[in-house]
């Protein structure tokens, strides 16, 4: 079948970003531009999420967030209202209670704002199955020795108190780094630009994308891929022959489907192209 003549494409972005400049997924910065997270999609229909890189990545190798420092921290001890400071512009609703944006807790050796855009998650106890959105955090230490406060988007709907357990989950967004080969958590594929260690740049979280792959097993057109067990920033195949796994198979987080395997040629950082279906 022949061509339409008229057919053409564009690579135009949805929708007016809302810092009002011009957006090329090529570049890095220093420092950002647009809050972490913040999503474009392209008129043909990839998706990308503007992130920090924690530690310098190469192009086309998938990325997720940095292990250091509690990625998920579920050891966090709530500190009871009536023990906890006051915060002088919510007195005299204290830190835990109905109506309160903040949450004491005691957690050792924690940078301010390490815990900025994550999630607060209630996990038992009383105020179970509420999540919550963080604003910030202050450093280990204030308001008082081995504590912190937690600052919330939106207001308390239960009392969180010492007996609630928490989990406290980090941005997928912040302190990327290349994905391990144990225990990846991938937030997407890095775009065609190489960055530097504490850059901001754009990663590909849904689309057609080239990535590095680990052919360890045969990679197949339409399967579905995984992150490699084997080379760390690379895809693997989910199966190496008919139904049978392949190592980590089912074990490491599937990221999309094949769509071109990498060369036969050149054993080191070979590239395919792959769909991503991080969205």
């Amino acid at each position: 079948m022949a061509l339409n003549a008229n057919t053409y494409y564009s690579n135009s972005i949805q929708g007016i970003p809302g810092a009002g400049v011009d957006v090329n997924i090529e570049t890095v910065d220093p420092n950002p531009r647009y809050p972490a997270g913040y999503m474009i999609e392209r008129a043909d229909g990839n998706v990308y999420r503007y992130c920090y890189i924690g530690t310098a990545v190469n192009a086309g190798n998938l990325v997720g967030p940095s292990t250091n420092g509690q990625l998920a921290y579920s050891g966090a001890i709530v500190t009871a209202s009536a023990s906890a400071t006051a915060v002088q512009s919510e007195y005299p609703i204290l830190p835990g209670q109905v109506g309160s944006h903040w949450l004491q807790v005691t957690i050792s050796s924690i940078a301010a704002n390490k815990y900025q855009g994550g999630y607060l998650i209630t996990t038992g106890g009383t105020g179970l199955g509420q999540t919550y959105r963080i604003v910030g955090n202050t450093a280990t230490g204030n308001p008082v020795t081995g504590q912190l406060y937690i600052q919330l988007y939106e207001a308390l709907q239960t009392a969180i108190t010492a007996s609630t357990g928490i989990i406290i989950q980090q941005s997928m967004f912040n302190d990327l780094v290349i994905c391990p080969t144990a225990s990846a958590l991938p937030t997407g594929v890095l775009t065609q630009t190489t960055t530097a260690t504490n850059q901001w740049g754009w990663v590909c979280t849904k689309g057609i994308c080239g990535c590095a792959e680990d052919g360890t097993n045969a990679i197949v057109a339409g399967q579905q891929v995984m992150c490699s067990g084997v080379v760390a920033g690379a895809y693997a195949a989910v199966a190496k022959s008919g139904s049978t796994l392949a190592t980590n198979g089912l074990q490491n987080p599937i990221v999309g489907f094949n769509i071109v395997a990498a060369g036969a040629t050149g054993a080191a950082n070979k590239q395919g192209v792959i769909f991503v279906e991080m969205e």
